[in-house]
């Protein structure tokens, strides 16, 4: 989702020197900038949902330390007094999962909606079709952040070793669940994609199953018959003539998958100089415009054998299943072994302190934690800022953390014992559960 941050800005006023000091040193004296627990010890007991997984759910109270004003708006004069929100303290209801993903009877899945990338689903309603006799989906999270308008996920996804989605060069998070089952979690994720022509020239590519927009200008995306049916490319001139170029593609190994790290093969079956065409199931597309689509039309023609080639860094090419956020100012990492990165203890960045409900993932000791962070939700739950949450995750002595998503997305489903269905314990902060792009389940193969 992308409806975190408001469209007004806001600056941060740090109540003393001493005060913004010790953010940036992160001085464990200076109490009101580290959460902690409500005084009335609001908590549930640790809660046994499958061998391997629990959950538990708690109050949390942050004192902040700050305080907000309004930016001062130019077109008003005079100009009138900026509105000053007192920063004392804000409530997060909090949903925690402990899950060992090295138990023999758990696994840890991504999955999206089966029709299309860009189609949206519940994650109860994911879990459902996914949850079967020795594969008992037992919790489910929403996941990656998306464009809400399309629904077509920002960032990389990797289900069962295939790319399903990737942005073109870098992620700024990312969390993997390799073939041996351990996890990598962490940020700053470096991909290189690339098209091979039949004369060895390559085309840098700016990504797999996205839309080609026509605000984007010069780009190139490669697409997979998981993408949609059509290419849902845009972009025409003012005489209405298609801007860009769709290269159809039939790869040499009939039902051959796009992965991390492999070559995939095919040849070129046709050239269009237009928008919007047929993507075949068995097929793939090279969709561009601008220089990169002159570009195809001088290194490409029918009959060609091309090739692509998807790079991944931190290893993750060997992952079989990964989710790594991109070009969105909510995909940050809060921890890097146990500390807080030095962007997110900057309090002039608004966006470090705003609170709202937030999707986490951590780890220690090889453990996933899954949070959930309630918010918007006056007199139940405020939500909680990025510092607060990094902070928070620390004192409980997390390694590496990531925030996933959160608003109104966050979504913190489980089957509880005895139960046939999950249940969203959380409150989503939209009244009711949210259709997503995709999600992280945990399946218990003991049920």
């Amino acid at each position: 989702m992308n409806d975190m941050f408001p469209l007004r800005k806001r600056y941060i006023i740090a109540m003393s020197c001493l005060l913004s000091v010790a953010v940036f040193l992160g001085s464990g004296f200076l109490l009101p900038l580290i959460p902690r627990i409500a005084a009335d010890g609001a908590s549930n007991d640790v809660v046994p949902v499958a061998p391997g997984v629990t959950y538990e759910s708690k109050a949390i109270t942050v004192s902040s330390g700050f305080r907000f004003m309004e930016e001062p708006d130019p077109e008003k004069k005079p100009q009138t007094p900026s509105e000053i929100y007192a920063g004392s303290e804000v409530t997060a209801a909090t949903y925690m999962m402990k899950i060992n993903p090295q138990h023999p009877d758990v696994r840890l899945e991504v999955v999206s909606p089966d029709s299309s990338i860009g189609t949206k689903e519940k994650v109860t309603a994911l879990a459902q079709r996914h949850d079967r006799e020795n594969h008992r989906v037992v919790a489910g999270f929403n996941f990656d952040l998306f464009d809400i308008a399309t629904g077509v996920p920002l960032g990389l996804q990797i289900t069962e070793g295939e790319i399903v989605t990737s942005p073109g060069r870098t992620a700024t998070t990312f969390f993997a669940v390799m073939q041996d089952r351990k996890l990598k979690i962490g940020g700053d994720l470096s991909i290189k994609s690339e098209f091979q022509a039949a004369d060895g020239k390559t085309l840098e590519l700016d990504g797999v199953n996205k839309i080609r927009k026509a605000a984007l200008g010069n780009s190139a995306f490669f697409l997979t018959d998981r993408f949609s049916a059509t290419t849902r490319s845009e972009g025409v001139d003012s005489t209405g003539t298609p801007l860009g170029v769709d290269v159809r593609i039939s790869p040499v190994n009939p039902d051959e998958k796009l992965q991390p790290g492999k070559k995939l093969v095919g040849k070129v079956e046709a050239v269009y100089a237009s928008n919007n065409t047929v993507l075949p199931k068995g097929k793939f597309v090279l969709t561009a415009s601008g220089n990169k689509a002159e570009w195809i039309k001088e290194h490409v023609s029918i009959g060609d054998s091309v090739s692509i080639s998807i790079d991944l860094g931190e290893g993750l090419n060997q992952a079989t299943y990964a989710v790594a956020g991109a070009d969105h100012p909510a995909a940050r990492a809060l921890l890097n072994k146990g500390n807080v990165p030095a962007n997110i203890l900057d309090m002039a960045n608004f966006r470090n302190v705003d609170i709202h409900p937030r999707t986490v993932l951590a780890s220690k000791d090889g453990q996933l934690y899954v949070f959930v962070f309630d918010g918007r939700q006056k007199g139940y739950s405020d939500g909680i800022s990025f510092l607060s949450a990094a902070r928070y995750l620390q004192s409980l002595g997390m390694e590496e953390a990531i925030n996933a998503d959160g608003g109104g997305s966050s979504t913190f489903a489980v089957r509880k014992p005895g139960d046939s269905a999950l249940t969203v314990l959380n409150r989503p902060s939209d009244g009711s559960e949210r259709p997503v792009s995709n999600a992280l389940l945990v399946i218990s193969t003991a049920q």
